[in-house]
């Protein structure tokens, strides 16, 4: 007893209950801190099913499907140039592509085994606000109608599935040389479907071309440094359009 004021009594009951209640509270602050998800901008995490959106607080929720190009195959997915993109603008992006597929061309099976239609289907779940769908010379060879045809139905799947996300398709691209000429046919079938059911265009030219060294050895792939030849592409055509976000 000290100036006429008694001490507490702790006993070893009060200690115990004690513990009870602190470790109880962290319980509670840790859960609050997981219920959020963070999905960080060029991020190449592989997207799970969620009954929850991505919060917006991390940035425009943007979802890429595309062929082998787009995925940065030969490289990190970090290297290829969605995610420099969506650095740059902040963006919380999936890469959903896969190499060997297109609109119609079914994806390599130790990849993803499908074309895009599949892709779109994974998109679902994410509940993006924004889809890039990159047309793809993996659909050479093919008739120009099953290319057109393929085109329309992903086009309206999309806006079928994800009602509310802004579509935006980019043109095919090539190597360093010049493209084939039913590259045109690929990337006129795509700026069709987005006139059509709606949904924004954009031609990004041939950023590669004239640029070997850009090259991976199998002369199909860029190097990092052509994947940021690309990006610098998109860049400069969103600007060109005035796409905005």
């Amino acid at each position: 007893m000290a100036d006429g004021v008694a001490s507490p009594i702790v006993t070893s009951t009060t200690r115990t209950a004690l513990a009870v209640l602190t470790a109880a509270v962290a319980v509670l602050a840790l859960g609050a801190c997981s219920e959020q998800p963070v999905v960080a901008a060029g991020s190449a995490a592989t997207p799970t099913a969620s009954s929850e959106p991505w919060d917006d607080a991390s940035g425009v929720a943007v979802v890429a499907i595309g062929d082998s190009i787009t995925g940065g195959h030969g490289l990190t997915t970090a290297q290829a140039w969605p995610a420099l993109v969506a650095d740059q603008q902040h963006w919380a992006l999936t890469n959903l592509s896969c190499d060997g597929a297109g609109v119609a061309a079914v994806g390599d099976a130790d990849d993803c085994g499908s074309a895009y239609a599949t892709l779109v289907k994974r998109a679902v779940d994410l509940r993006p606000s924004v889809v890039f769908l990159q047309a793809s010379s993996n659909d050479l060879g093919l008739d120009d109608a099953e290319i057109r045809s393929a085109t329309n139905t992903v086009v309206d799947d999309v806006h079928r599935r994800l009602p509310h996300a802004r579509v935006i398709g980019l043109s095919a691209i090539w190597n360093q040389d010049a493209p084939p000429a039913q590259l045109a046919v690929i990337s006129k079938a795509m700026r069709s479907a987005l006139r059509r059911e709606g949904g924004t265009y954009v031609d990004i030219g041939e950023p590669l071309r004239g640029h070997p060294t850009w090259m991976q050895s199998d002369d199909v792939h860029p190097t990092a440094r052509g994947q940021q030849a690309i990006a610098a592409a998109v860049t400069a055509a969103f600007a060109r359009d005035d796409v905005r976000f």
